[in-house]
């Protein structure tokens, strides 16, 4: 049982090594609960800062950042770019509520139904394919 039995030099390296782990587990949990989430941006804060011609790509930012998943109606849409929400934002709140539902229902354990049954099945829009589901 030779190789069982370790020099104290390498002792000492395990020992600072597993240290090293251990202390940098417990600063990335702090770091986890630490670190602040902004609060969720709501409907009318958008349109004022596209009211604002704040940049689209701040907009987006800051609705990532936030988590905020939108779930549109139609009518909804309609009215949030009468009420002055551009269409990149608009488009991107859109994509990423198809997203929340494609990734849901992938979840939940649902497979994503045929081509042939998709295209005339309205109730299966949310969880189609390519041409609706967009990486980031």
């Amino acid at each position: 049982m030779k190789f069982m039995k370790l020099k104290k030099s390498n002792m000492k390296i395990i020992i600072v090594f597993s240290v090293i782990l251990f202390v940098s587990f417990i600063f990335s949990g702090c770091a986890y609960y630490v670190k602040p989430t902004p609060p969720p941006l709501a409907l009318s804060e958008i349109i004022k800062l596209c009211k604002e011609r704040v940049p689209n790509e701040t907009i987006i930012k800051k609705i990532r950042a936030s988590h905020e998943v939108f779930y549109l109606t139609a009518r909804e849409i309609i009215k949030l770019h009468r009420d002055g929400i551009t269409a990149i934002v608009l488009d991107y709140m859109l994509k990423t509520g198809i997203r929340k539902k494609q990734h849901r229902a992938l979840q939940r354990g649902y497979q994503l139904r045929p081509h042939y049954w998709m295209w005339y099945n309205w109730q299966w829009a949310p969880y189609a394919p390519y041409p609706y589901f967009y990486p980031y």
